[in-house]
């Protein structure tokens, strides 16, 4: 063989190695098991929790739920770069148990800076989610929010914020990004706090 083809070669099987990698690497990273749009719809899914004890005593059951802003939302042309694991305009609804403690993780692997913030809405507005101008008259209460988390670029790394929702009251909430006009833009999830769910789950429509 030829030094050109064999070098040829060579370089194509680091590339195809390195590929392998990424792949792996996207996959490890993916929270929920949540799909990106193209892998379609999701009926139900089980999100992680487990039951321990607090200091006081207290028996409850904790709620790992992780969330990202990916690339690409959910079949809208438009999602770049406005979502939640992939997803836009609520097309995830996530079921959670009244008095759970929710500890969310909000990963950033975008390239605009984002946060996650919890809100109550009023009823009227819940299920048709944050609309333009969303502000605090459509919002009855907020639940807890990070601080801004920075985009990929910075250092070419996600970065990661996370909040706590300790004794989740039943209720209709939205999980929305905070920063003005995203909300708007697509970047909500609804969310359904009951003592009918037993177990956490979530649901792509």
């Amino acid at each position: 063989m030829k030094p050109l083809m064999k070098a040829a070669f060579a370089v194509l099987a680091i590339a195809i190695v390195l590929i392998a990698a990424v792949g792996i690497t996207v996959a490890t990273y993916h929270p929920m098991n949540t799909v990106i749009s193209e892998q379609g719809k999701v009926a139900h899914q089980d999100i992680p929790y487990y039951n321990t004890t607090l200091a006081n005593g207290t028996h409850v059951e904790i709620v790992n739920l992780s969330l990202a802003a990916w690339g690409q939302g959910n079949g809208y042309p438009n999602a770049y770069p406005f979502n939640f694991n992939g997803t836009s305009y609520g097309a995830m609804t996530i079921y959670l148990p009244a008095t759970a403690y929710i500890h969310a993780n909000m990963t950033n692997y975008e390239v605009k800076p984002h946060t996650l913030k919890v809100e109550l809405p009023y009823a009227s507005d819940w299920a048709r989610g944050p609309i333009w101008a969303h502000t605090s008259v459509h919002v009855k209460k907020v639940i807890n929010s990070t601080g801004t988390i920075d985009p990929i670029w910075y250092g070419n790394v996600a970065h990661s914020r996370s909040i706590w929702w300790n004794d989740t009251a039943p209720g209709n909430y939205w999980i929305v990004c905070g920063l003005t006009t995203h909300a708007e833009a697509g970047m909500y999830v609804f969310v359904i706090v009951s003592s009918h769910v037993t177990t956490p789950y979530y649901t792509i429509k």
